[in-house]
């Protein structure tokens, strides 16, 4: 009976001890597994944060490329405008050029008749 008693007393304290170890590693597997889920939740988090700031961030580049486009047809409307109307220009320009002539040449042929009608008046 006493080896009963000892080998029953060996087998607590195995059992014991192999309870207390198998959950002493448990809970350390659970502790390292957990810290790292912890890290990688904030990870994670910065990850989401540095997204929806550049989401952000594109969103505005976006609109403002939008605004830019709506600028440059309006520029360019204004451009070809401005390249109308200097061709207009030009035109006029170049119509009172030839009559500046015309009535240059006209002159010139008016002062000739009165020249010669003056010397005729001499004679």
């Amino acid at each position: 009976m006493e080896n009963f008693l000892n080998i029953a007393g060996t087998a607590t304290a195995v059992t014991t001890g192999g309870g207390v170890g198998y959950f002493f590693v448990r809970w350390l597997f659970e502790y390292l597994g957990g810290r790292m889920d912890k890290k990688a939740d904030r990870i994670d988090a910065g990850m989401d944060k540095l997204i929806a700031r550049m989401e952000t961030q594109i969103e505005g580049l976006i609109a403002r490329g939008a605004d830019l486009e709506k600028r440059l047809e309006k520029v360019e409307g204004d451009l070809a405008e401005c390249k109308h109307k200097h061709a207009e220009s030009e035109a006029e320009v170049a119509r009172l050029k030839a009559a500046m002539q015309g009535y240059g040449e006209a002159r010139e042929k008016a002062q000739l008749i009165l020249a010669s009608e003056r010397r005729e008046q001499k004679k």
